[in-house]
């Protein structure tokens, strides 16, 4: 698996992290003189990764959180048109549900996701129907 766009403090962090090839294990000649320290080299001191550090860093991508947030924004309207739908049924609408709806799709902006952002616009058109039907204004 490759990962792009780490910092060079994540990569040390995650290559430290891998095993350690055992001396017993056969390596060529050319990575072996590769891996052996050079005593000229200033040696910086390296981080002792651990667990929570590793699943931080696995878990700091801003593009893999931005899109989690969006599609919860996008769950959120449709728990509320169920909502109303389950009041539409019941017989008992309440205004306050159809605040809710018209809030939610003035807070809604269309993410960069090409696929996320069509599932959002179908979600905002079905909020903008049953908003009609009621004249509700947004």
């Amino acid at each position: 698996m490759r990962v792009d766009g780490l910092t060079p403090l994540m990569a040390r962090t995650l290559v430290s992290a891998l095993p350690k090839v055992l001396p017993s294990f056969p390596v060529s000649e050319a990575e072996a003189a590769a891996a052996r320290p050079q005593p000229h080299a200033a040696q910086t001191p390296q981080p002792m990764p651990t667990v929570a550090m590793l699943v931080t860093l696995s878990a700091a991508d801003p593009a893999i959180e931005r899109r989690r947030k969006q599609a919860k924004k996008a769950t959120e309207g449709l728990d509320v048109l169920e909502t109303v739908h389950r009041e539409l049924l019941a017989g008992t609408l309440d205004q306050g549900s159809l605040r809710d709806l018209a809030e939610w799709a003035k807070a809604i902006d269309v993410p960069d996701d090409p696929v996320l952002a069509e599932i959002m616009r179908d979600i905002d058109l079905r909020v903008r129907v049953e908003l009609a039907k009621y004249d509700v204004e947004i």
